[in-house]
């Protein structure tokens, strides 16, 4: 009795469930964009979201240049960027019902390295993704020193067993004042102790993500932290800030 069937009998007038249908065709996986639920043929026209990541850097709001003394950081010192390099992991993706999609356990940016400023994440499931999460550097679970051998930061990124072991965070490195200056803002698990940091932020757009550092605010906001000769891998203190202003506002995503 149905009429969308291939043998409707327009003088039925009891349903046997005997109706045939005509195949559908179309995209049969509901983790596609363009699923057809009422397809009962896979076409092979499936098409998934692809999602790039584009790591962005700036000083108090510009696109960093580097290895030029045209800086001057809350402590009145002329300084440049000659180096930045740093692990970005657990980089997630959430929807609002509590679902979320792994993109990438960690990831190594260079600034030298043009490859590594952008991840493209080829074929996820569709989902209404509203919201991406990232931590700064490794959690105590992931730094561990023979845990990523077979990664492009390695061994170049080890941190001193001396010291804790497992990995740097980040290598920010350049002169102050003078060229014969030079500066090595090292973050890790100073001590064996945990200084990497969640963030979260909402999205709208997820096949083009960019994942913003200002650099600047390393070194303001809460606490103003001077550049030094010294390095600081073994300064705690200086971590626990570095980390609080990393927590604050030195990254964001839009």
């Amino acid at each position: 009795m149905d009429p969308t069937a291939t043998n409707y009998n327009s003088e039925a007038t009891l349903d046997n469930g005997d109706c045939n249908y005509a195949p559908i065709s179309g995209c049969t996986d509901n983790s596609a964009i363009n699923y057809l639920a009422t397809a009962t043929i896979n076409d092979g026209s499936c098409e998934y979201l692809s999602v790039n990541l584009n790591f962005k850097h700036y000083v108090d709001g510009i696109e960093l240049v580097v290895n030029e003394m045209i800086y001057t950081n809350p402590s009145t010192d002329n300084y440049s960027i000659q180096t930045l390099r740093y692990l970005i992991s657990d980089i997630t993706l959430h929807t609002n019902n509590g679902n979320k999609i792994l993109l990438d356990e960690v990831h190594f940016i260079d600034i030298s390295i043009d490859s590594t400023l952008t991840l493209n994440i080829p074929q996820i499931n569709y989902q209404n993704y509203t919201s991406i999460s990232f931590t700064m550097g490794l959690d105590s679970a992931k730094n561990i020193t023979n845990l990523f051998l077979n990664e492009n930061f390695f061994p170049s990124f080890v941190w001193p067993e001396f010291l804790g072991g497992g990995y740097h965070y980040m290598q920010l490195e350049g002169d102050f004042n003078t060229v014969f200056n030079g500066y090595t803002t090292h973050t890790g698990g100073a001590s064996g102790i945990d200084f990497s940091f969640n963030k979260i932020f909402p999205i709208i757009d997820i096949t083009d993500i960019n994942i913003n550092m200002e650099i600047t605010n390393w070194y303001k906001n809460p606490e103003t932290i001077d550049l030094t000769t010294d390095g600081i891998m073994e300064n705690i203190e200086k971590q626990i800030i570095l980390k609080a202003n990393g927590i604050e506002d030195v990254f964001s995503v839009n």
